[in-house]
C-alpha cells in the first residue's frame, strides 16, 4: 500500500510542477506571485482602478505563442482543475484513502492543484482577452472565459470548508480584479453572467480585501447598467 501511495504522491507533485512550469514559461517565473501580491495590496489600499504592471510580465513566452498553442495549454489546465476539483469533492474517497494510511494529519486533498491550475488558466485567458493581436479570437476567448469563471464561482458557493474557501482567496481576487479591468462592453457580458453567483458569495465571511473588490464590482455594475 505504501508503495502505491508513494506513487500517487509523486504523480501529485509532478502535476503541480507541470502547472508551475506552464505558468513560468508563459509569464516568466515569479510574475504570477508578484501579481497576486499586487492585487492584494491594491484591494487593501482600495486602489483597484490603478494599473498593475509587473516588470517581468513581458519576459515570458506568451507573445511568441499562437492562440492555438495557448488553447492547448488551457485544455490541459482545465482538465487538471476538473480532476482535482472532483477529487476534493469526493469526501468518501478521501476518507477511505486517509484511513488506509495515506500520509498526512488530515484527509488528502488536491487543493493546490485545484487552485493553481485555475489561476494559470485565468491569467492566460484574461491576457488573451485584452491582447489586440488576438482580436480575431476574442469571441472564442470570451465564451471560454465566461464558462470557466461561471463554473468556478458556482463551485465556490458549494464549498463547505472554511479552509477550502480561504484557499480560493487569491483566485477570487484575480478573477474579480481582472474582470474590473476590461472595457464596459466586455464587462457587461461578464457582470450579467456572474451577478447571481456574486450575490450568493456575499453571504460568506470574506476577508476585507475581497469585500472591497466585490464592492467595486457592484459599483461598476451600477455605472455600466445605469442602475
Amino acid at each position: 500500500d505504501q508503495k502505491l501511495f508513494a506513487g500517487l504522491l509523486i504523480k501529485c507533485v509532478v502535476q503541480l510542477e507541470l502547472i508551475q512550469t506552464i505558468d513560468n514559461i508563459v509569464f516568466y517565473p515569479a510574475t504570477s506571485k508578484k501579481e497576486d501580491a499586487e492585487h492584494m495590496a491594491a484591494a487593501q489600499r482600495d486602489a483597484l482602478d490603478a494599473d498593475i504592471h509587473i516588470d517581468t510580465e513581458d519576459q515570458g513566452m506568451y507573445k511568441y505563442m499562437s492562440s492555438h498553442h495557448l488553447f492547448k495549454l488551457l485544455d490541459c489546465l482545465q482538465e487538471s482543475h476538473s480532476f482535482s476539483k472532483a477529487f476534493n469533492s469526493n469526501y468518501e474517497q478521501r476518507t477511505v484513502l486517509w484511513r488506509a494510511g495515506f500520509k498526512g494529519k488530515s484527509k488528502p486533498n488536491l487543493l493546490k492543484q485545484e487552485t493553481s491550475s485555475l489561476a494559470c488558466c485565468l491569467r492566460i485567458l484574461f491576457r488573451m482577452y485584452v491582447d489586440e493581436n488576438r482580436r480575431d479570437s476574442w469571441d472564442a476567448i470570451q465564451q471560454r472565459l465566461l464558462s470557466v469563471c461561471s463554473e468556478a464561482l458556482a463551485y465556490f458557493i458549494t464549498v463547505n470548508s472554511e479552509s477550502h474557501r480561504e484557499a480560493w482567496t487569491n483566485l477570487l481576487l484575480l478573477l474579480l480584479t481582472k474582470t474590473l479591468k476590461i472595457s464596459d462592453e466586455k464587462f457587461r457580458a461578464h457582470a450579467s453572467t456572474y451577478y447571481p453567483y456574486l450575490c450568493e458569495i456575499m453571504q460568506f465571511d470574506l476577508i476585507p480585501e475581497l469585500r472591497a473588490v466585490l464592492r467595486k464590482f457592484f459599483l461598476r455594475i451600477g455605472v455600466v447598467f445605469k442602475i
